[in-house]
């Protein structure tokens, strides 16, 4: 007895030293249940685990079984799998006659007698069932089973520090992946986007961002704020100081020259805030609004447009009535007088009505206009219309 003693705590102490020499799970169950086998003299071992909801026992592990006994079927509902997992060990000599056990004919079929079954335990907290299977008649002694459960605790330590390595190697994948994800979210936008610390230093910047500014991502990380956004004219601040100060954020637009063509851009900020409500970090959008800055002004020149030849228009139809009666009466004057001076006099005056006229028919059919320097700052318009690019 003692010397098979010494025999399991020299084992045990090997055995611990192999499962808790690698964090595969697959690895430390593959080992244990070989190790229990041979150092049992038994036919062989297998390892169940408890899933997650903790109802069904998997199989994870095993040795010296062929695959079709261990494929026979679920064993949840075993009488001495359920006294394993009350946290006892269950010892059986007889399978045979012993209604603790299901799968006779299987397991005569394989050719296992006895079997010694264990909890695996974590602190007091059962995640499996570890059962040693003997194909001769076997009374397991107290030794046999007090090596078992303690192998039993050690393995399931081993299970799980390889189990919450699985779970922080797939946390840290999940994580990633978000952060991927999120990375291709933020570099798809349209518009450049910064993020920056309290300390208005950039921790964040997206790739249209870096593109405009010509600029690699460490470049511009840790960058002060300052040197990328300056108060206008009017003393405003730019949006992450407003931000970070708690004023109301007011619209921004700052206008750049690039080449000889002005570029307008709109910057806005928000907060990210932390539990207690502080301003952590600020998020600025900045919106080129060129386009739509050109797109205003055209529109603005086409209202004034408008309204110049609309002016046009009332000017030319108020001027046309009294004009072609003028007209009118100078073409009678002209026909019946026989002064020749007083004719050329009549032919001067009907040669400038017809002027006004074609100036009010120019104004009628106005499209446009260019407006030209006349005397000191007078300006005068020149009219445009259709009929002379005919």
């Amino acid at each position: 007895q003692m010397g098979r003693q010494v025999r399991f705590l020299s084992e045990l102490q090997a055995i611990s030293r192999l499962v808790n020499s690698t964090l595969d799970l697959k690895a430390i169950l593959q080992s244990m249940a070989e190790r229990v086998a041979v150092t049992m003299a038994a036919k062989g071992c297998t390892l169940r685990l408890l899933d997650q909801a903790g109802r069904h026992l998997e199989l994870a592990g095993a040795h010296g079984l062929s695959e079709r006994y261990l494929q026979r079927g679920d064993v949840e509902n075993e009488r001495n799998i359920r006294m394993v997992l009350a946290g006892e060990p269950v010892a059986i000599y007889d399978l045979s006659r012993d209604p603790r056990v299901e799968y006779h004919e299987q397991m005569q079929a394989e050719g296992i007698v006895s079997l010694l079954a264990v909890p695996l335990k974590v602190h007091d907290e059962v995640i499996g069932v570890m059962r040693i299977l003997s194909d001769v008649p076997r009374v397991f002694t107290d030794v046999e089973v007090h090596f078992a459960v303690t192998l039993a605790e050690v393995g399931g330590t081993a299970i799980r520090n390889a189990r919450n390595y699985q779970k922080i190697n797939l946390l840290l994948g999940r994580l990633e992946g978000h952060e991927k994800f999120l990375a291709d979210i933020i570099n798809s936008l349209q518009h450049q986007l910064l993020v920056l610390n309290r300390e208005r230093q950039v921790v964040l910047a997206n790739r249209v961002f870096l593109d405009e500014v010509g600029k690699e991502e460490g470049e511009v990380l840790g960058k002060a704020y300052d040197e990328l956004c300056r108060s206008d004219d009017s003393g405003r601040s730019c949006p992450v100081d407003q931000v970070l100060v708690g004023e109301e954020m007011r619209p921004f637009v700052q206008e750049f020259q690039d080449g000889d063509q002005p570029r307008w851009y709109e910057r806005s900020a928000s907060p990210i805030r932390s539990a207690d409500g502080r301003v952590e970090h600020v998020i600025e959008v900045i919106r080129d609004i060129t386009a739509e800055h050109l797109l205003a002004e055209e529109k603005l020149q086409s209202s004034r447009l408008q309204g110049v030849i609309e002016l046009a228009g009332t000017v030319a139809h108020e001027i046309n009535s009294p004009l072609f009666a003028a007209l009118g009466t100078a073409d009678l004057l002209v026909e019946d007088e026989d002064r020749a001076e007083v004719a050329e006099d009549l032919a001067v005056i009907v040669r400038n009505l017809k002027q006004i006229g074609e100036l009010t028919r120019k104004m009628t059919a106005m499209t446009g206009f260019t407006s030209t320097t006349y005397v000191g700052e007078s300006r005068i318009l020149s009219l445009n219309d259709d009929t002379e690019k005919d």
